[in-house]
């Protein structure tokens, strides 16, 4: 019998074969798991780096295995999609049972999945339940307020970011200014045009060397600039708070081994093992079940997803 190690080696060398092949076809079908074990599905995040995911979640995935195993169930291989897309066709396929993700994908994950997706628990990141996105230009640059945006470009991370993509595009949107790559038509209407830099750090210093005229992402992310670089900048904006990310189950999921799965997530806090594998996947401190005042939060970002192009 293969070691779990070998295992994940096997599956990250195939998918970086795919990757590789840039117009290679769709990741072949994953055999619908048995009533007992449960699969969870990740969008592969960098396509250089496919077994990236493997390395981030193994550690939690082998915890959650062995608490399983005295209850006679079993988690699956981890399931890497290319994006939401492959990953809401595998939800509703049943191919994927458990997902995690910030509240903009999770959103539209359920709208392409036909609401096959229901979020259950938050996600406490670094001892964080909740975050905002923050607007930032240069400390001497003209734009005060969100709507001197108008016609200049926003230096962004990445179009599936919650914080840092769809969150400054919906806030944008709220003040009557679409927003549009950089290089596109304004065609007489009221926009701002964006820029992706692909890493925060990256954001602040395209914006000081003039390369954008602005950017935004999560509070964290502008507490952590070194201070060198934050003294050169100034905050102009900041949104209300959403929740830092949710763990969501596919719907119709076995309700035994969604009770199951539920038990072990909420104690892996608790013990020295459980800490340490949470903190292995992008650390992670705990899980908590969404509160009423949790999901009426969500519904208030699902209407500010309407008339909005959702992440990719």
């Amino acid at each position: 019998m293969s070691s779990p190690g070998a295992r994940y080696a096997r599956i990250a060398g195939a998918v970086w074969l795919l990757f590789a092949a840039g117009s290679a076809p769709a990741l072949p079908a994953v055999t619908p798991p048995n009533p007992k074990e449960v699969r969870f599905g990740v969008i592969a995040e960098e396509a250089n780096e496919p077994d990236r995911m493997l390395r981030v979640y193994s550690g939690l995935l082998a915890e959650m295995r062995q608490r399983l195993a005295p209850k006679g169930m079993s988690l699956g291989p981890l399931v890497i999609t290319r994006d939401l897309s492959e990953l809401a066709r595998r939800l509703k396929q049943g191919e994927v049972d458990m997902v995690i993700e910030s509240v903009f994908p999770t959103l539209e994950l359920q709208e392409r999945s036909g609401q096959k997706l229901a979020p259950e628990f938050a996600i406490v990141r670094r001892n964080q339940r909740e975050y905002h996105s923050v607007f930032f230009t240069r400390r001497d640059s003209p734009l005060k307020t969100l709507e001197d945006l108008k016609g200049h470009t926003l230096v962004l991370q990445a179009e599936r970011s919650t914080s840092a993509f769809a969150v400054p595009r919906a806030e944008l949107a709220r003040h009557g200014i679409g927003l549009v790559p950089e290089g596109q038509s304004a065609e007489g209407r009221k926009v701002a045009f964006y820029i992706l830099a692909g890493a925060e750090l990256n954001q602040a210093i395209w914006v000081l060397n003039g390369k954008g005229d602005a950017g935004a992402f999560n509070d964290s992310d502008w507490a952590r600039l070194p201070k060198k670089v934050r003294d050169d900048l100034v905050s102009i904006h900041e949104t209300r708070p959403l929740l830092r990310g949710a763990l969501s189950f596919r719907v119709g999921l076995d309700p035994e081994l969604k009770r199951a799965c539920e038990d072990v997530l909420l104690s892996l806090h608790r013990d020295p093992a459980g800490q340490a594998s949470l903190e292995s996947a992008a650390g992670i401190t705990r899980f908590e079940r969404l509160t009423a005042k949790d999901l009426a939060e969500i519904g208030a970002w699902r209407l500010a997803l309407k008339g909005v192009t959702g992440p990719r």
